[in-house]
């Protein structure tokens, strides 16, 4: 018996779980009688998730891979800023994650190139303060830039196997399949009449505005669902083309098929063009499998019943839809109200930059050098660029604007470095996929300006992670070459 309670006190990660669980169910306990009791029940599974997480970190980047595309429906407003369920379990997992790293007095770290100009553009975007006419907007961008960030700097050092990225990917799809299958319902709810309330849309996306409906599913806007979509939508085509056996091609290709006819029913232009770009990517990579016989039967079959599909689904909008609404939407990128606004931006930030051309304005203060007061939130709220790299001009300089170029650059290098050395099928596929997303987004960035996009950097991270398991598994194999010769 004393033998069994010195091994059990001798058990630190046990007496941590047990005294952080007492803690939580005490504080869990309290807030029931203070709080109504949705919110004591939301304490007590964030309590439930953050054992789990401690017990096992890896749990927590499955968990976020979930709740990625949650950035409306399913988070909280808190005074003027929203917190979604991503960004607590990032919270949760980081700070696990670092604790342990403490408790074992252990600072090892993966390698992760991309990081180190990652680490300079942040300094730079810090020095950027200096120029902030509005200190406490841009002290608040920055925090949400460092914090999103830092995915790209916590998943690779969880997610080192190609069994742990497996189980990311499945999750992930797992959570694109039930947010395409509400993103339906938004659009068929809305066009036959249903209550906002019960389509979960915002007023700006409804058919009374278009003529028809912008689906946004559980995202804050339609743009940023589009953008999101791009991860699954590559994956699975990635592993469709090369034949993997991961999941069988009668479910890719109906996934994939879901995921295309969301993307068109969010009517994004960027996201368009993003999608044809990724997918052109893949494309290119997988040529000699992508026009073999039966892949091109697939495909031009796949096509017209996709085109029919959504010609049917715009259909339902009744008399205040036309085709010719939907085409002038579409392809309205050069004139009108929305290219004007966009040209006058434009102009804006570059007057911005080349009175700031090193440093920039400031993180987050575009928005407050063009308003009337800095201090001044506009009834529409702080304008942006809408075009990421022109914003980073303008709010970073330009050795801010070189830095982050310099992130892509040493990411999308390694990419192909991985996809050239990559033995494996699986891995290369979801590596040659991560890639084709990543372009992708590099090209809608042009038509939107928000850095601090959790799935984005998700996206980076689990790259540098994906890269990492194909070098290692490639020192492997090379090391049993050797021992064989």
């Amino acid at each position: 018996m004393v033998f069994v309670i010195n091994k059990f006190i001798e058990n630190k990660k046990q007496w941590f779980v047990i005294g952080a669980a007492m803690l939580m169910a005490v504080f869990a306990g309290a807030m029931s009688a203070l709080l109504p009791w949705f919110v004591a029940v939301g304490l007590f599974a964030f309590a439930m998730v953050t054992l789990f997480i401690i017990r096992q970190p890896f749990i927590g980047i499955l968990l976020i891979a979930f709740f990625l595309p949650f950035e409306r429906l399913g988070a909280y407003e808190f005074g003027n800023t929203t917190i979604r369920v991503a960004q607590i379990l990032l919270l949760i997992t980081g700070l696990v994650w670092f604790l342990r790293l403490v408790w074992k007095r252990s600072y090892s770290f993966v390698r992760n190139p991309p990081l180190i100009p990652l680490s300079l553009f942040l300094v730079v975007v810090l020095a950027s303060l200096t120029n902030a006419l509005n200190i406490g907007r841009s002290v608040t961008v920055l925090i949400y830039v460092i914090f999103t960030a830092s995915l790209a700097f916590v998943i690779p050092n969880l997610v080192v196997t190609k069994k742990q990225l497996q189980k990311v990917v499945i999750v992930l799809l797992v959570s694109f399949v039930l947010v395409s299958g509400f993103g339906l319902f938004q659009f068929l709810g809305d066009m036959t009449g249903l209550p906002q309330e019960v389509t979960g849309l915002r007023e700006l996306y409804t058919k009374d505005i278009l003529g028809f409906t912008r689906i946004q599913s559980t995202a804050y806007e339609p743009l940023y669902f589009a953008n999101y979509l791009l991860i699954p939508i590559a994956i699975l085509f990635a592993l469709f083309l090369a034949g993997n056996n991961v999941i069988r091609s009668g479910w890719t290709i109906a996934l994939f098929s879901l995921g295309v006819v969301n993307l068109v029913l969010t009517v994004s232009r960027g996201g368009y063009l993003a999608l044809a770009v990724t997918l052109l990517l893949i494309g290119v990579i997988y040529f000699k499998k992508l026009f073999i016989v039966r892949n091109i039967v697939i495909i031009v079959i796949g096509t017209v019943v996709l085109f029919w599909v959504v010609l049917q689904t715009l259909g339902t909008g009744g008399e205040l839809f036309t085709l010719d609404k939907f085409q002038e939407h579409v392809t309205n990128a050069f004139y009108g109200a929305s290219y004007d606004e966009r040209i006058e931006t434009f102009d804006q930030a570059f007057i911005a930059w080349r009175e700031y051309p090193i440093i920039g304005v400031g993180i987050g203060g575009f928005g407050p050098y063009v308003a009337r007061h800095p201090y001044y939130i506009p009834h529409d709220g702080w304008r942006i660029v809408n075009n990421e790299f022109i914003e980073i001009l303008a709010e970073n300089g330009i050795i801010g604007l070189l830095l982050f170029m310099s992130v892509l650059f040493v990411l999308i290098v390694r990419s192909i470095k991985a996809i050239m050395v990559a033995r494996d099928n699986y891995l290369r596929a979801i590596m040659v996929a991560l890639l084709g997303v990543c372009l992708g987004i590099i090209i809608q960035y042009q038509t939107f300006s928000t850095l601090y996009v959790v799935h984005i950097w998700f996206l980076i991270g689990s790259m540098v992670a994906c890269q990492n398991i194909i070098f290692n598994n490639q020192k492997k194999a090379d090391v049993l070459l050797d021992a064989n010769a």
